[in-house]
């Protein structure tokens, strides 16, 4: 189709395709120029959201004819009201300054007057020159603002606009508002650039239109109910934020409770069986010709028995002094505790110069005793999977 869009076929295009595209409600009234008591709308939707409750949709058309309806103007009033809040917070201020440096007079009052005229004026002329985006409205949304529905659109032909930034302002504008804005090309396609959001799911605004009855009869005949699509999405913009909500009380929950009375979940390496012994360092650089050997661990003094009763003890290892703690390291590593070093001279039958005992730090007053601690002792080591360096025969030693 050649030429300008003109408005009417804007009107006509959104009333044959908008219900059929978008809303797909059946039965539906659809018709352009339906009267309100006072204003006219270019395209209505009507329909059923649910027993009782009509739901309506307006649409106001616009075309390059009226261009000048969807630029953005300034407000006289929100301008008048923005320099008069401004002036009122200022002088509160000043008031509040005056008030502490001195008791007000009569003179001061009218200062405080004088001041609140002239501010508010000249900040409304200060506003004004900013031009501020809250200041500033679109008439074609205003007027559509006047239509009572619960879903409203402003419709544009795909050559209304020349200049894209005035589009991208009209495009915010209606953002901002809640109104829906529809794009009609010259095949009379539709495309839809923002979704309104509802307002007022349930209230009945089709009895300020005057064919309130006759519209009623067509859309309450076996009539479809459910949400609108942008009903729809506004329950799930919603149902998302109050997901993220819970999810932030609850972390900040955790993180108050993990703080003031312990963690939720235990710690598994504060198991002491995870904990890394005093004699073994963690990290460091590695010798590359291998590592070295860790420090021996002097032996303790020979345990304390009583003369002439023979004390013994339940032995894991015989070693040389070099090899004691790693013999212990595996142990400890392996969650066993109390384990002790004595040299083997402190045993009856003696022992190489040099060597100590690895036992398990107890000693038993006769050798029954000490032969069950050892079978015991060996049944710990199996299940934990520790190397056992000593035959049976040699884990039962008799100190001096």
């Amino acid at each position: 189709m050649g030429g300008v869009l003109t408005e009417r076929f804007i009107q006509h295009s959104v009333a044959d395709r908008l219900n059929q595209v978008y809303y797909k409600r059946k039965p539906a009234f659809v018709s352009t120029e339906v009267y309100t008591r006072l204003k006219r709308a270019d395209v209505l939707l009507s329909f059923m959201r649910a027993r009782g409750r009509p739901y309506v949709v307006v649409v106001e058309a616009k075309s390059r004819t009226t261009i000048h309806q969807l630029k953005l103007r300034a407000d006289r009033a929100k301008t008048a009201w923005t320099g008069r809040i401004v002036s009122a917070a200022l002088i509160a201020s000043l008031s509040a300054v005056l008030g502490y440096e001195w008791y007000f007079n009569a003179l001061n009052s009218l200062l405080l007057l004088g001041f609140f005229l002239l501010g508010s004026t000249l900040i409304s002329l200060l506003v004004t020159w900013m031009r501020l985006s809250f200041t500033h409205s679109i008439s074609a949304i205003q007027q559509l603002g006047r239509y009572p529905a619960n879903e409203s659109w402003i419709a544009v032909g795909s050559d209304t606009f020349v200049k894209d930034r005035e589009f991208r302002i009209l495009q915010k504008q209606c953002r901002k508002n809640g109104v829906g804005l529809i794009v009609v090309d010259e095949r009379a396609r539709l495309k839809l650039l923002v979704i309104p959001q509802p307002r007022h799911t349930f209230n009945d605004y089709l009895n300020r239109y005057g064919k309130r009855r006759e519209i009623l009869a067509e859309i309450d005949h076996h009539p479809d109910y459910g949400p609108t699509p942008p009903e729809r999405r506004q329950n799930r913009r919603r149902f998302l934020n109050i997901a993220l909500l819970l999810a932030t009380t609850s972390l900040l929950v955790l993180l108050v409770y993990e703080k003031r009375y312990g963690p939720v979940v235990p710690d598994p390496f504060t198991d002491p069986r995870f904990r890394t012994p005093a004699d073994v360092r963690v990290g460091g650089d590695l010798d590359p010709f291998g590592a070295a050997p860790a420090p021996a661990v002097p032996p303790a003094e020979c345990p304390v028995i009583t003369r002439n009763q023979p004390r013994f003890v339940v032995a894991d290892a015989i070693v040389p002094e070099a090899a004691a703690s790693a013999r212990l390291a595996a142990l400890s590593a392996a969650g066993m505790r109390g384990q002790a070093l004595f040299s083997v001279d402190c045993l009856q039958e003696g022992g190489r110069p040099g060597w100590v005992v690895v036992y398990t730090g107890t000693t038993y007053p006769d050798a029954q005793l000490a032969r069950q601690a050892a079978v015991t002792y060996r049944k710990l080591l199996h299940r934990l999977a520790v190397p056992v360096l000593l035959a049976s025969e040699s884990e039962l030693a008799r100190l001096r």
